[in-house]
């Protein structure tokens, strides 16, 4: 299969290519200007020492580099990606559990300086042996220079790091651009290069192309989930550590292209069988491997914040008879994408315990959704295609004040299938009555459909437009039930029409409903 597009690609290329050169008016603007286009020919000549590969290497870095630049554009303006950053941090919180934080805080040092020196330090030792001067002198200048480089940057930018209450592990430092996705793109990306050049067999080169592009993408979202760095951080460091990279690569491909003993083992310093090599290699392997698990276990020991999940913000006690005048002093009246762009107002107001609200939702028979995480979410999907009961199916996280929802509940209806759902998202606010009980800020709808052509990647619900219709509904349930000691109604916002973060419209006359739950 793979022979045969190469084949009719070949032909197309060049039936297009005598298209256009026998078309009189291309002939007649290359007659026009000689210079321009014999330019253009030899940087787009293969067999030409600085022409395709020379402009293919070129083409990539620059786009590296303006991706790099938009960024740090957007790092001064507060460009809607940067506007992003603190509130994916906050859903990536969400996801936090023990057994992740490990993995994470374990890929995140295959990232770390001493790590990557150790790694550059066994493969300079091996290419040494063997007189693979070039690839001797690639990764050494590449990882070396790279370091200092992107510090520099760093230092020259100055953005601080997020809060210090998002962080799951001790750092200090500035934080633009991540240094560990930099360091991990120069590092393993020359890796899987020398592996893609060196090995004959085809499997083993798309495995490590695969392999180290999953690591690479893995360390960079590794420094997400731990707190240290904002998302942009990291987009940062990878394209600023893919164009250093895609230097180095460029030069290796022209020299190999254009060297006649480029492909040819040079004169190794000791002469030995092949096997002795390779045990040579494995022990250098060994020695990081041993090493990488050191470090790991020293760092983790000295590096976790016990109480990373701690909530430092004051709560703010207020009167009863200060709600609503003072609840929208300092707060969001509406819920937000993740963009920051306004979306459902708050529509339901609850007062009391966290305890006492899964109760009481609990006696009108909805129930508590599960935790977003990687299970869940697979679970959530399979359910939806196959259209089979997952009474606690998870729903993308709801944004306020840049905050995911703190918990959410849904009541299933006749169907009992995830596709078709009431649903209500709770954020806990700043405030506590003089009693203790807590203020929490909702909002709900109903959920009609599925719809998998949502601006996510996974399949995301259609909401009712009609969201003031599920307020009335829960209303009347949770009165009905006499769960509730009494309400107040007020305009949260004018009537509004808008659309959600999924892109369904939604309309709302503004009003919202203040429930003082009963103890």
């Amino acid at each position: 299969m793979y022979k045969v597009v190469k084949s009719a690609t070949k032909s197309a290329g060049k039936a297009i290519k005598e298209a256009i050169k026998t078309d009189p008016e291309v002939r007649r603007v290359v007659k026009k200007y000689p210079r321009i286009f014999s330019f253009i020919k030899k940087r787009l000549t293969p067999d030409e020492k600085f022409g395709l590969y020379l402009t293919v290497g070129v083409v990539i870095t620059s786009l590296f580099v303006y991706f790099f630049l938009e960024l740090l554009k957007g790092l001064f303006t507060q460009d809607i990606l940067i506007m992003s950053d603190l509130r994916i941090l906050n859903i990536a919180k969400a996801f936090r559990t023990s057994g992740l934080n490990k993995f994470m805080f374990f890929v995140t040092t295959l990232g770390s300086g001493a790590v990557i020196f150790v790694g550059t330090s066994a493969i300079a030792i091996l290419f040494y042996i063997i007189g693979r001067w070039r690839y001797l002198v690639s990764i050494l200048v590449s990882v070396i220079f790279g370091e200092i480089f992107y510090r520099y940057l760093k230092y020259s930018i100055e953005r601080n790091r997020p809060p210090a209450s998002i962080h799951l592990i001790k750092i200090d430092g500035y934080s633009f651009p991540s240094g560990h996705a930099f360091m991990a793109m120069v590092f393993y990306a020359l890796l899987a290069y020398f592996i893609f050049r060196e090995t004959k067999k085809r499997i083993l080169k798309i495995f490590a192309l695969i392999f180290f592009a999953l690591l690479i993408g893995i360390i960079g979202l590794s420094r997400i989930y731990l707190g240290v760095h904002w998302p942009t951080d990291v987009l940062a460091g990878l394209a600023a550590g893919g164009a250093w990279t895609t230097v180095f690569i460029t030069a290796l491909e022209i020299r190999r292209k254009f060297k006649k003993n480029a492909g040819k083992v040079a004169q190794t310093i000791y002469s030995r069988p092949n096997g002795l090599l390779k045990t040579i290699g494995l022990i250098l392997l060994v020695i990081w491997i041993l090493f990488v698990g050191y470090f790991w276990r020293m760092e983790a020991g000295r590096s976790f914040i016990i109480n990373y999940d701690i909530n430092n913000e004051n709560k703010i006690v207020i009167g009863k008879e200060e709600i609503p005048g003072k609840l929208f002093e300092n707060l969001p009246r509406v819920s937000e994408t993740i963009f920051g762009k306004p979306q459902e107002p708050i529509h339901l107001i609850m007062v009391g315990s966290q305890e006492q609200l899964k109760q009481i939702f609990q006696a009108v028979g909805w129930v508590e959704c599960d935790r977003l995480n990687t299970r869940n979410i697979t679970r959530l999907v399979i359910t939806s295609i196959l259209n089979k009961s997952y009474p606690k199916a998870p729903g993308l996280p709801s944004l306020w004040n840049t905050l995911p929802n703190d918990i959410s509940f849904e009541k299933p209806t006749k169907n009992n299938s995830p596709r078709e759902r009431n649903h209500i998202h709770f954020w806990e606010t700043p405030y506590v009555l003089e009693n203790g009980e807590q203020v929490w800020f909702a909002t709900a709808h109903y959920d009609l459909t599925i719809k998998m052509n949502s601006p996510f990647i996974l399949p995301t619900h259609t909401i009712d437009p009609a969201i003031d219709k599920e307020r009335e509904e829960i209303k009347g349930e949770l009165t009905k039930a006499g769960e509730v000691e009494s309400t107040q109604e007020f305009q949260v916002v004018e009537p509004t029409l808008g659309k959600n973060q999924a892109g369904d419209l939604f309309f709302t006359d503004g009003k919202a409903y203040v429930f003082y739950l009963k103890q």
